[in-house]
């Protein structure tokens, strides 16, 4: 496994509503493993929204490469329209996405995944040593390409503790949105800062709070 399975907490604000997310990264006994991230607003924003956002994405490790197997996000538990699932067929080159209760089919090749996975294949090349340029992902029901730009080191103070870190900046070909990422290397590159954009306005930060190494079953 190229990267080691560990648990992450974050505190995060977005548009002024607090939350906390809650990741794992975990194997099973057949080698499949699973990102889970669980969202749980925190203060105000819980009497608007008391249930938690909960995504994951479950991948295999082939030749040490990521391949996407599923994905799931769900807003919440009563069939929201902003829920959405993506099954990969690899053998076919076909992915199966439904978002808004429309289904559709799109072609894809190898090196397609969703948008949970693309930030873990990105941490497995800065392991590795790969550059890190453009990803294809699909998230939406829609085929995405994710461009990364270095933009040098820097380091960062959080509740987890102060590290020496990478920076990127994230841009979604063809969308106004971008984010920057801090990269912690002692941390096998885990994010433990990320900033959201619309053009030139800040829409959301997430700062890590807690981190743990060790396994984890997957739920």
């Amino acid at each position: 496994m190229a990267l080691s399975p560990y648990t992450a907490i974050y505190e995060g604000k977005f548009s002024g509503a607090k939350a906390d997310t809650h990741t794992t990264l975990s194997a099973d006994e057949s080698g499949r493993m699973e990102f889970r991230s669980v969202a749980k607003a925190r203060g105000f924003a819980r009497m608007f929204k008391h249930d938690p956002i909960i995504e994951y994405t479950q991948f295999e490790d082939v030749d040490g490469r990521f391949r996407a197997i599923e994905y799931q996000y769900q807003f919440n538990q009563s069939g929201s329209k902003r829920n959405s699932w993506i099954k990969f067929d690899m053998e076919d080159m076909v992915a199966r996405s439904m978002y808004k209760t429309e289904l559709v089919e799109l072609d894809i090749n190898a090196n397609h995944v969703d948008r949970t996975l693309e930030l873990l294949v990105v941490r497995a090349d800065l392991m590795a040593g790969r550059s890190v340029d453009k990803y294809p992902y699909i998230d939406r029901n829609t085929l995405r390409e994710a461009a990364y730009e270095r933009l040098g080191t820097e380091t960062i103070e959080t509740s987890a503790g102060e590290f020496e870190t990478v920076k990127y900046r994230r841009h979604r070909v063809g969308s106004r949105r971008s984010a920057l990422m801090w990269f912690a290397p002692e941390l096998e590159y885990l994010p433990v800062q990320m900033q959201h954009f619309n053009e030139d306005k800040l829409t959301g930060t997430i700062v890590l709070k807690h981190y743990a190494l060790g396994s984890v079953t997957p739920r």
